[in-house]
């Protein structure tokens, strides 16, 4: 799977979707200080957010949501999904 450009919050916090449907949260210079599960718990991401930089506004969020959601759909696409270890693929 490429690996997808990661949804930048602010100069220091950014999230990377795996392949596992699970989204991390990295802060510049530290690494990744926090994950969940996007493909479960998508309506927590808001608060997962906050939590971590409570300045984040509104936009900002939609923005980051907005391009995991564009990159979770692609990766159900081409069956890179994989969650509890089986290949999650759009059956057509």
């Amino acid at each position: 799977m490429k690996q997808f450009e990661p949804a930048r919050i602010n100069e220091q916090y950014y999230l990377v979707l795996n392949e596992t449907g699970n989204v991390e949260l990295y802060n510049e210079g530290i690494g990744v200080v926090g994950s969940m599960s996007y493909y479960y718990t998508r309506n927590d991401l808001p608060l997962f957010i906050c939590r971590h930089d409570p300045t984040t506004d509104l936009r900002t969020i939609h923005d980051v949501m907005v391009q995991l959601d564009n990159q979770m759909d692609e990766m159900v696409e081409c069956g890179c999904l994989m969650v509890g270890g089986r290949n999650v693929a759009i059956q057509r």
